[in-house]
């Protein structure tokens, strides 16, 4: 049974270091007052626009096995095929900013302001990073609420496109959960609509079934190597 959740807009809000980080800016340099005022700007609309919602919903790793083999398009081996069958309990998930952020984004592009775009576009990448670390936070505590949780588990989640997941993992993904109901689509790519938005699957298990050697064959075309740092915030 599927679960919508809404999010408290002010604790995805990112803070400016982030998203000058965001933008490749390193810590600690100055920016011109006129940047500041921009990043200023972009938060103001995507305050105004930003409807962060949630779907959840638990699977069996047998039903999650079906999900996750593919018509071929996966890699032969990735990260996930060896962790799902480790984990305690999964869910899959679907989450989304709302359709107004991404039209704003698209809006200002078109009216080639690029700063003001550019800075929301990082706004609203940092406020799906968030929300999704919510949605994981959110399964964990309610298999604590439902007494199902042991002191060592912990939730990470993985989302197709990513670590030899093929994008086109999406259709199952979505055949399951059904994430119409708060707005989200597929086009023909498999990319979702609204452009924000974030899928997958949350494995909770013992962390040690998260730590994996970032040596696929993949792995070599990865620009941002995020899963050392999610697995060293698991160590941690």
């Amino acid at each position: 049974m599927s679960e919508i959740i809404k999010f408290n807009l002010s604790e995805i809000i990112p803070t400016h270091e982030d998203i000058l980080r965001e933008q490749g800016v390193l810590q600690g340099i100055k920016v011109r007052e006129k940047i500041n005022k921009i990043i200023v700007k972009a938060l103001d609309i995507f305050k105004s626009k930003a409807q962060p919602v949630g779907i959840l919903s638990e699977i069996s790793i047998d039903e999650f096995e079906e999900v996750f083999i593919d018509e071929g398009e996966n890699a032969k081996d990735t990260p996930l095929e060896h962790i799902f069958p480790q984990a305690d309990y999964l869910a899959l998930f679907a989450l989304t900013l709302g359709k107004k952020v991404s039209e704003a984004i698209s809006k200002f592009f078109k009216e080639n302001d690029f700063a003001l775009a550019s800075l929301l576009d990082s706004i609203g990448s940092l406020a799906s990073y968030k929300v999704t670390e919510m949605i994981e936070t959110y399964f964990l505590k309610s298999l604590s609420k439902s007494h199902r949780i042991c002191q060592d588990l912990s939730v990470l989640s993985y989302s197709p496109g990513y670590c030899g997941w093929h994008i086109s993992g999406q259709k199952k993904l979505f055949l399951f959960l059904h994430p119409e109901k708060i707005g989200l689509s597929l086009n023909t790519s498999f990319l979702m609509t609204p452009l924000k938005s974030v899928s997958g699957v949350i494995v909770a298990g013992k962390k040690e079934i998260h730590i994996f050697q970032n040596n696929f064959p993949f792995c070599l075309e990865c620009k941002t190597h995020s899963c050392q740092a999610r697995m060293k915030k698991l160590n941690q």
